[in-house]
Order: C-alpha cells, then structure tokens, then sequence
C-alpha cells in the first residue's frame, strides 16, 4: 500500500524578497582593453614571447652601456671561439661579438621598430582621410597607392639608399617611404565602416570640423588593427635591414646591427660558423617572438573573440 504525502502551505518557506541583491552585477564590468588583457595572459606563448621581447629590449638599451667596447680591436685575438671572457667569441680584428651583438640588438631593434610607428603613422592620416571624405579625394588618393604598390618596394629602397647618405637615419627614411600604403588601404577600409555609425553621425551635427572626427573617433576605434599592425611591420622592418646590410646596403662598420653581423660571418663560413649563427639566431627568434606575439594580439583584440 502506497503511502500518501499530505502537502500543505506550511509546507513550504516563503523567500523574502532582496531588490538589492536581484538589481546588483555578478560578473564584474570589463573595459574592452581589460578583457584583452585578459584573454591575451590566456594564451602562454604569447605572453613568453611578450616576456622574451621585453629582455630583448632589455638587453638592446642596458648592453652597450655595460659592454661599450663594440668597436675596441684586438689584433692579437682574431677569430677567438667563444670561451668564458668572449662569450661570443671575436671577429677579424678581434672585436668582442658579444658587445657586438648587443649593438646590433639595439640598431636593429630602433630601425623596426622606429620605420614601423612611421610607416603606420603615415598610413592612419593618409588612409584615414581618404576613406573619411570619400568620392573624388578617396579616387584620387587611392590611385596614387595603386601605382606605388605596381612598384617593387625593393628598387625604390635600394634607389634611395644609393643616392642618399647610408646610415641609420637614411634606411629609416627610405623603409618608412616605401612601406606605408598597405596600412593605408586597411585603415581606409576600416573608416568607411566607421563613419556611417551613429557617433559618428551625431559628432557632425554638433559641428565636429573633419579633422576632430577622424582624430577623436575613427582613428581610436582602429586601434586594436593599428597595434596588431605595428607588431607585425616590426619583424618585417628587423628583416628588410638585416638583408640590406648583408648586401652591404644598410648600416656600414664599424656600427654594429644584426645585418652586418650575419654578412661578417658570412664570409667566414664555414670555418668560424659561430660568426654566422649567432645573429642569425638572434634575427630569427627575436622575428618569431613578434609575429607569434602579434597573433596573440590579434586573438585578444577582436571583439568576435570574446567570451
């Protein structure tokens, strides 16, 4: 026989309401910088090649001040292997190739990074105003990039680094020339999405000149493409200048940069390869660290990507 259970309105507990308790956020309120911050300390490679970037930095401002003897000869030491007073060993004239090396970690790493912020500089104003104002300014400004990407960028570079001066500043100049239009086109796509927004809109009526606009309101709201840009140009930029010393194009001796370094020991190989594969591995790492960093800064800034 089954038994019956009797239910009755003492049966039950009636739960007091607490407006304050059912108005109140449990997941606290992120900043659109904070959650990437947040999604980027997820993804460990990322934030390991963020930490081996930094030392790199580290290295390429405190090295030469500790070891400023780069350009100190030693005839009596020529083509010394690495050992526990010369870390890195010694080149033809018995320079220290670890001093060396930090030299050329902070010229190679000023020319990226330095013709990266100039080339994206460039391309934010040119590509922000074109896209802005649109109709026969953006045709006009649009097929003037049209004919310099025809151009190889290569043949205007090295055009220029053979009738200005060599030196730092020149393949500075002459990599931030050629190099901006494709940062041009991305931002100019990007402002013509933009500036139908209501914002937008509402900036124009209250009487916004043009300038503020495209200062104060598109530009910001590019910028999470603008940073992944900038970590991506600035590998490419350690790249184009190691080659151009190798051909002896970029920095000249007795100045050191990880270009220069590689075509030194270049010549030496395969007898001293020590001269050859130590900043090649410096080029090659450092390049990775920043591509593999820049995925990451990707993932963390698209707003697709949030959870």
């Amino acid at each position: 026989m089954e038994s019956t259970i009797n239910i009755t309105p003492a049966s039950f507990e009636r739960v007091p309401k607490d407006l304050v308790a059912a108005q109140s956020i449990l997941r606290p309120s992120l900043t659109y910088w904070k959650d990437a911050w947040r999604r980027l300390k997820k993804n460990k490679i990322s934030m390991f090649c963020m930490a081996f970037l930094i030392f790199m930095g580290t290295l390429a401002i405190l090295g030469p001040m500790v070891f400023p003897n780069y350009s100190s000869n030693n005839l009596e030491k020529t083509y010394s292997k690495p050992d526990s007073v010369n870390w890195f060993g010694t080149d033809d004239l018995g320079r220290d190739q670890f001093a060396r090396t930090l030299r050329g970690a902070r010229i190679s790493l000023f020319i990226g990074l330095t013709s990266a912020m100039i080339t994206v500089l460039i391309g934010i104003l040119y590509g922000g105003i074109s896209g802005y104002f649109s109709g026969w300014i953006d045709d006009i400004m649009m097929r003037v990039v049209d004919v310099l990407i025809t151009i190889p960028d290569m043949i205007i570079l090295i055009l220029l680094l053979v009738v200005l001066k060599p030196g730092v500043g020149t393949l500075i100049l002459a990599m931030s020339i050629t190099s901006w239009t494709g940062m041009a086109r991305l931002i100019r796509g990007q402002v013509l999405q933009i500036k139908e927004s209501d914002f937008v809109l509402v900036s124009k009526i209250i009487g916004s000149s043009s300038m503020r606009i495209i200062i104060k309101h598109l530009i910001p709201n590019t910028i999470g493409i603008i940073i992944v840009r900038l970590m991506m140009l600035i590998p490419a930029f350690i790249f184009e200048e190691a080659f151009l010393s190798y051909i002896g194009l970029g920095v000249r001796v007795p100045e050191a940069s990880w270009g220069n370094l590689a075509e030194a020991g270049a010549l030496q190989f395969p007898n001293n390869l020590y001269m050859f594969f130590i900043p090649a591995a410096f080029i090659g790492t450092t390049m990775l660290a920043f591509n593999l960093f820049g995925d990451g800064l990707r993932d963390a800034l698209d707003p697709k990507m949030r959870k």
